[in-house]
């Protein structure tokens, strides 16, 4: 174990290292490691996606989609909450290593790990993915990427906690995907009444 958090620091440090070098991609990283930035384009890609097409059946599976990535964004969230409140309490990295950490934003008070960040994008773009593949999934999954490489080099999160994140991620996505397969019709029906409000 001490092995694996010994190269999880040291990956954490060569990262954390090409900050404060380049300024623009300082400014880049720390736009995208934002905790809402990414989060939010996100939310109106699937708002634009719950809306689109004007044939039935497209829209239909566009509306699965996003049904799908909210469940699993959800469940992601309270599995993050039980693992911050029961898992370990593993200190940031600038409160591990305060002389060390090139900091490029303010500093969080809950624990590094998992990276909730991470498990939030992953879950989206896995949720969308299990319905909808194509193009605008690639781009969520690009997405989801460059957020976890943002949240490494800005000196929030250490590789593990990304990868954690990412891994609850996409579990949350296929326990959502399950759900909603294993409650037929409960979906199709929440859809329709949506649209008989005129919000699908």
């Amino acid at each position: 174990m001490d092995a694996i958090i010994s190269a999880d620091e040291t990956l954490f440090f060569w990262i954390n290292g090409l900050a404060l070098k380049v300024p623009t991609l300082d400014w880049l990283m720390e736009l995208l490691g934002d905790d809402y930035f990414i989060v939010a384009i996100m939310a109106l890609i699937l708002l634009g996606l719950w809306f689109s097409f004007r044939s039935a059946a497209r829209r239909e599976i566009n509306q699965r989609a996003v049904l799908c990535a909210v469940a699993a964004v959800g469940l992601a969230a309270i599995i993050i909450h039980l693992l911050m409140v029961y898992g370990p309490d593993r200190l940031r990295p600038y409160d591990a290593y305060p002389d060390l950490v090139n900091l490029l934003t303010y500093k969080r008070i809950d624990p590094s790990f998992p990276s909730e960040s991470a498990a939030v994008s992953f879950a989206f773009a896995t949720g969308v993915s299990l319905t909808k593949r194509g193009r605008l999934a690639a781009a969520m999954f690009l997405m989801a990427v460059l957020v976890c490489f943002a949240r490494v080099y800005i000196g929030v999160h250490y590789p593990l906690d990304i990868l954690a994140g990412v891994a609850i991620g996409i579990l949350a996505s296929l326990a959502a995907f399950g759900i909603l397969r294993l409650i037929e019709p409960l979906p199709i029906r929440f859809i329709g009444f949506m649209r008989k409000l005129y919000l699908a």
